[in-house]
């Protein structure tokens, strides 16, 4: 962190070739000076340490201007009453969400603000707007997240750069994880909701049942016995991460007596007795010890909008005059970087674990699923728009139209939040707030878009030959043929799906009716589903193929589509298959909206065996069980999902235009969510969760695209899955995605594993910035060029814009290692010749 000059961590900005091996005897000295700055006795060997702050949504149950009144302006002035009075005292926020509300609306505090965060005793524990969800944006979401807020810090002279990302209460969490933070810059980070825990207030179970056998939880506590670990993802990242297996908030009674000091159960009265901070502390070490490899132990105080505790550091120091001698533990408060610093130091102590800490919960995967359309609609055309702003006849209008595009892009950060994209906002908050953000935002970069571009409908799409496939009617089947397979739907089967042959082996690939429906009642509700906690229920209630549903069938351009419609539970659902001569990929499309209460699946039935399933999330691909924790286990489908073996069996590919959740059978069964509408969790149909308070309902009837493949044997990168997911758009029945050819002609890269993410103008440095991303690092350099301009200079920076390293430029373009599966480059172009064409 900058601002400290003994802070070990600020060593951490520097390039991988310049930074430090912390093993060393150098990292020992400076962990030594750590301890001294922070007044830890040499004979010190336990250490708790208590990070102070406050977790604050945007707008969970309350909208962002009733939270700031209510709470945030309040937290906040204490806090920095509580600096000015305690100057060793340490105070750490989040995001930057309501920094910017709270800088804005209180302008006689700038001046304060930036020195105590220039200081480092105003902390930040992320540079991010939000304290994310990660599995639910996409990573260019995510990235752009920690931009801004770094962007906002340096355009008010805040000197700050975070080197943690803490995730105070994000519902799991993607297992590439530290490839998105090692990409921003960021070395370590804190996290607290994993699979298998136990979490006050969300479970019925006593904390006995907890952890659950096969968790995240269970492997910490149980098998490692560490709260700190080494968290390396499968692209060999590698992030040092802490685990609140506690809560974010286990210090935060420390002088109080009750419940709880959280606003929504606000039950606790001061109590600041010597005997009563003795007792707290001894209980927290009690939690905590058994469970740390090193020295330190950390304690959070930060539930949800709870207020600064009243001269924190004289309670502290008075325990160690009185305490320290006789139980051997200094308190001390301090930051969560601190904290990591000083267990870095006995790094060589700490597990390494390739963690996946997920499923947590499974119901926000697909709750709400029309706001999260938005969410994705909104960042896909920011992209886009960047993109097309650095086309060169666009140059004259760049500097305006990317100031035009940043307070969307703050929104669309918004919106990655943890309640805001995972749907657990209720029904006013999304209606009031979240709903009209996301529609302002959408239609001023769709006027945007409208000046950089033509309208989609204007842009003539590429033109095709291709013949669509034939089919025939045969009574209540429809049977369609191409060089692929042949696939027959049958009207008395509800209009499901009734066989699936390959055409080169004549195998048949399903084993029962898919593309089916079926509505389950579902006592589940934003967060969850009914299968996941005692006293739910999931039961199925009706479904398609119980009915005689008629079918239609049409030609479009190169394709057959089938189409079918069918009442469930007094809802109309409509079932489209998009099926070409030309792929193999079948698309299929439910449009509908679940009975209240419901969730519809679309299943299908098959033949393949698989075990495997390999599925992307943001940063990387991660190989999963069919089940974990729950039965079913409904995953977090990001883009793919393939299902295979490593026996050489048949394989099946899912890939979506959305996130959503996916269920595997090893029978050969496949379940998506297509559509959810359960309101509220209830136990025995009648007792709420505290930990769930929220409820929501469904509106509006949502559109779920997907496209299956069969494949032979392999993995999903023999059949380059990846690059198909890639390609898929809102659907083949729709113009979206003609603007990108565009925006594509800019940049070119030689290696069909890599896509440019994204491009944009550079906010430091000057020139063009260009994220590169593959599934996985590759072995081999690749080389980036420009068609029209030749690159003159590029470096390697990392996503808030920082510069590592110079790289080289030939006449194959920019050279690039691929060494992680996420790749920032900056680049500036020689000017163009004076013949050369626009």
């Amino acid at each position: 962190m900058t601002g400290h000059s003994g802070d070990p961590r600020s060593l951490r900005h520097a390039s991988a070739e310049t930074r430090p091996n912390f093993m060393d005897a150098t990292f020992s000295m400076t962990t030594q000076a750590l301890r001294r700055r922070l007044n830890i006795p040499d004979d010190a060997e336990k250490v708790l340490i208590f990070g102070e702050s406050s977790h604050w949504d945007p707008n969970w149950l309350y909208t962002s201007e009733e939270y700031f009144e209510r709470f945030v302006a309040s937290n906040l002035d204490q806090a920095l009453d509580a600096l000015v009075q305690e100057p060793r005292r340490v105070y750490s926020i989040e995001c930057m969400f309501f920094l910017r509300m709270y800088w804005e609306r209180r302008p006689e505090k700038q001046a304060l603000l930036r020195e105590l965060l220039n200081s480092g005793r105003l902390r930040l524990t992320s540079s991010g707007v939000t304290t994310a969800d990660t599995l639910l944006p996409s990573s260019e979401a995510l990235l752009r997240d920690w931009l801004l807020g770094q962007e906002w810090l340096r355009e008010q002279g805040i000197e700050q750069e975070p080197t943690l990302a803490y995730f105070t209460d994000s519902f799991g969490a993607t297992p590439h994880l530290p490839t998105l933070l090692r990409a921003a810059g960021f070395d370590g980070t804190a996290i607290t909701r994993v699979d298998g825990m136990y979490f006050p207030g969300c479970e019925l179970p006593i904390p006995g049942k907890f952890p659950r056998p096969g968790s995240s939880a269970f492997r910490l506590l149980k098998e490692e016995r560490s709260l700190d670990f080494i968290w390396r993802d499968s692209n060999g990242a590698e992030v040092l991460c802490h685990w609140n297996a506690f809560t974010y908030g286990q210090g935060d009674m420390l002088a109080y007596a009750g419940l709880s000091r959280v606003y929504l159960a606000r039950v606790a009265f001061q109590r600041r007795s010597e005997g009563h901070i003795a007792r707290r502390i001894q209980g927290y070490v009690k939690q905590l010890a058994p469970y740390a490899r090193t020295p330190y132990l950390f304690c959070p105080i930060g539930f949800d909008f709870v207020e600064p505790i009243p001269d924190l550091v004289a309670l502290l120091d008075r325990y160690n005059r009185r305490r320290y001698p006789h139980t051997g533990v200094w308190a001390v408060n301090a930051g969560l970087d601190d904290y990591l610093a000083l267990v870095e130091g006995h790094r060589d102590r700490l597990p390494v674990l390739e963690l996946d800490p997920n499923p947590y919960w499974t119901g926000f995967y697909t709750a709400r699923p029309t706001l999260k359309a938005r969410c994705h609609r909104l960042a896909d055309d920011l992209l886009l728009a960047e993109k097309l702003t650095c086309l060169p006849k666009h140059a004259p209008v760049q500097d305006r139209v990317n100031r035009e595009l940043r307070e969307p892009w703050w929104q669309a950060a918004v919106s990655n939040h943890h309640d805001f994209i995972t749907g657990t906002s209720p029904d006013r908050v999304v209606q009031e707030e979240q709903l009209p953000w996301l529609a302002e935002a959408i239609a001023r970069v769709d006027a945007i878009l409208d000046e950089l571009a033509p309208s989609a409908a204007a842009i003539s799409p590429e033109q095709t030959s291709a013949s669509p496939p034939s089919w025939t009617r045969e009574g209540s089947l429809v049977r369609v043929r191409t060089p692929f397979h042949e696939l027959v739907w049958d009207e008395h089967a509800g209009g499901a799906l009734v066989q699936w042959l390959d055409i080169e082996t004549g195998a048949s690939l399903l084993t029962g009716p898919s593309f089916d429906l079926l509505s389950n009642r579902d006592s589940g509700g934003l967060w969850r589903m009914g299968y996941e906690f005692t006293g739910g229920i999931w039961k199925e209630q009706a479904r398609a193929s119980q009915q005689r549903i008629p079918l239609q069938v049409q030609s479009r351009g190169e394709a057959v589509e089938v189409i079918s419609e069918c009442m469930l539970e007094g809802e109309m659902f409509r079932r489209r298959a998009w099926v070409t001569a030309a792929s193999p990929v079948v698309h299929f499309l439910v449009e509908g909206k679940a009975a209240e209460g419901r969730s519809v699946i679309v299943r299908f039935q098959t033949e393949v065996r698989g075990q495997i399933l390999s599925m992307d999330s943001p940063g990387g691909v991660v190989e999963r069980p069919p089940q974990r924790v729950y039965r079913p286990t409904f995953w977090p489908l990001h883009r793919f999902l393939h299902v295979h073996d490593r026996q050489g069996g048949r394989g099946l590919a899912v890939m979506q235009a959305l996130p959503g959740a996916a269920a595997w059978q090893p029978q050969g069964q496949l379940d998506l969510v297509a559509a959810r509408n359960a309101t509220q969790e209830k136990a025995f149909g009648l007792i709420g969760i505290p930990g769930n308070p929220a409820s929501g309902h469904e509106q509006e009837a949502y559109r779920f695209h997907f496209a299956l493949l069969f494949t032979p044997a392999g993995d999903w990168r023999a059949h380059g899955i990846h690059r198909l997911a890639w390609s898929m758009r809102p659907g083949p029945w729709d113009d979206a995605g003609l603007r990108q050819g565009l925006a594509d002609a800019l940049l070119a890269v030689d290696a069909e594993d890599v896509r440019i993410a994204a491009i944009k103008p550079a906010w430091r440095g000057g020139g063009m910035i260009v994220r590169l991303e593959a599934p996985a690092p590759l072995s081999h350099p690749i080389h980036v060029q420009s068609p029209r301009h030749p690159v003159a200079r590029a470096w390697q920076c990392d996503a808030r814009e920082r510069d590592i390293r110079p790289l080289d430029v030939d006449a194959q373009g920019v050279a690039v290692s691929m060494d992680a599966a996420i790749v920032t480059l900056r680049l500036t172009f020689a000017p163009p010749s004076p013949h050369q064409a626009p």
